[in-house]
């Protein structure tokens, strides 16, 4: 009688089945939201407001993901703090502390957030979707409609068609859908341990000079460099690709 040997048979179930769990934990990964995706969420709702802020939340950090929008809403009658909800059945709800800058308006740092916050009375131009993209399509001029709305809730959203064209999608999206930050891959201008220009103002003089990178930043972040010359670490802002400008007081 001839014997069947299963080990080679279970051993090819057990490898397709850890096969299959990690692609499934790979694609639920790359669909998660970010803490970076969340910063640029934040940055971009206050921005309507008129306020600079550098959000502290670690852009590592990772999230489930979010099918409706997210809610930004101030804490404690200011918006040094912010609450950022997801109202999924699983979403989440965090407060995040804002780090305004100190030239934003005095009635939303002291706690008028409610007059800072009315909406103006004229529409804005919205980046919506003329078609279906799925998750990693490179969006193309065809792809895009601008629209004015006046819904002024929407937060994240683009004003410019060249500010999305080229970018690539990280989740598949509907047609007509408003295309948001988080919709996309990062667009770092600046990466981490790159080399930099940093520029100071003194005196009326621009002073350039060559820093590292400690982090990933994009257009308007606020970042730490290391200044190459003096060893000194110092903080400016993104001002173009591989240019910080530094932060005087």
């Amino acid at each position: 009688m001839k014997s069947i040997s299963l080990v080679g048979k279970t051993a090819g179930i057990f490898g397709l089945y850890a096969g299959l769990c990690l692609a499934s934990t790979l694609v639920m990964a790359s669909q998660t939201l970010s803490g970076a995706m969340i910063k640029a969420e934040i940055q971009s709702s206050l921005a309507l407001l008129g306020i600079a802020a550098d959000p502290a939340i670690s852009q590592d950090r990772q999230f489930l993901p979010c099918a409706a929008d997210l809610t930004i809403e101030p804490m404690f009658g200011s918006y040094k703090t912010v609450r950022v909800s997801c109202s999924d059945e699983d979403g989440f709800s965090i407060a995040v502390r804002t780090q305004i800058q100190l030239d934003s308006p005095v009635s939303i740092l002291g706690g008028n957030a409610k007059t800072a916050a009315q909406p103006s009375n004229h529409s804005a131009n919205i980046v919506k979707l003329s078609r279906s993209l799925r998750r990693g399509e490179v969006i193309t001029h065809d792809d895009l409609v601008l629209v004015a709305s006046p819904d002024h809730r929407l937060v994240g959203y683009f004003e410019k068609l060249d500010d999305v064209v080229g970018r690539k999608t990280n989740r598949s999206l509907s047609v007509n859908q408003v295309v948001r930050n988080r919709h996309l891959e990062m667009d770092w201008l600046v990466e981490k341990d790159q080399l930099v220009t940093i520029e100071t103002q003194i005196g009326g003089v621009t002073v350039a000079g060559s820093g590292l990178a400690l982090d990933n930043a994009q257009m308007g972040d606020l970042l730490k460099v290391l200044n190459q010359s003096s060893k000194v670490i110092i903080e400016g802002r993104v001002v173009s690709e591989k240019k910080v400008k530094i932060i005087t007081k």
